[in-house]
């Protein structure tokens, strides 16, 4: 794949289909309002989608996503989280001189996932900076942190998302919260929205 097909203001990675392989979606646009006119290239672009195969290989997967992802507009922000709870991500994409486009994740499978909600006590209330290390009981283990900075002039979904897998059960979570306080979780079902509050100490 030539790279400079491509232009990106925003990107996220973040698992769409909760195999526990995080993905990549990119909002478009060139940064050049003219680029038609000295390159064989457009300045609007589409959203791409890259779907995380495993073995640092990635697909592109933005033909078969859905055709609302393959209309041009000079896109710019890009924002993550799970708008229905449903344990599927979703994201929104802003664009000059158009609408807000909204895209919910309707992907059909099996596999599990948690989401994650901290609120920090001797911390920032949000938990902004907390690191995350996740494993499963088939031994696969995923790292992450609470941010809300994923794109150009936008703010993501503070909760902190994890595919799963087959695994309905997540081993041990561990956090280290930005005041330094390590917390861990043992034997944590799957498929719901987990709420943890900083300890004390």
């Amino acid at each position: 794949m030539d790279t400079y097909e491509m232009s990106g203001w925003s990107n996220a990675i973040v698992d769409l289909d909760n195999d526990g392989w995080k993905d990549l979606v990119v909002a478009r646009s060139n940064v050049q309002d003219n680029i038609a006119k000295f390159a064989p290239r457009q300045y609007e672009e589409p959203v791409s989608v890259f779907r995380n195969l495993g073995s640092r290989r990635f697909q592109n997967v933005t033909r078969t996503a859905g055709p609302a992802l393959q209309k041009p507009s000079a896109h710019r922000g890009l924002a993550v989280g799970d708008l229905d709870n449903d344990g599927r991500m979703d994201f929104v994409v802003t664009a000059l001189n158009g609408p807000v486009k909204v895209f919910h994740n309707t992907t059909r499978n099996a596999n599990h996932w948690i989401l994650l909600k901290l609120t920090g006590t001797k911390s920032n209330r949000m938990a902004i900076g907390a690191k995350i290390r996740v494993t499963t009981a088939d031994g696969l283990v995923q790292y992450n942190h609470v941010t809300t900075s994923t794109g150009y002039a936008c703010s993501s979904d503070s909760r902190v998302h994890f595919g799963l897998g087959a695994s309905d059960t997540v081993k041990e979570i561990e956090i280290i919260w930005p005041s330094s306080v390590r917390q861990v979780l043992r034997d944590v079902p799957a498929d719901r929205v987990v709420s943890v509050t900083e300890p004390a100490r």
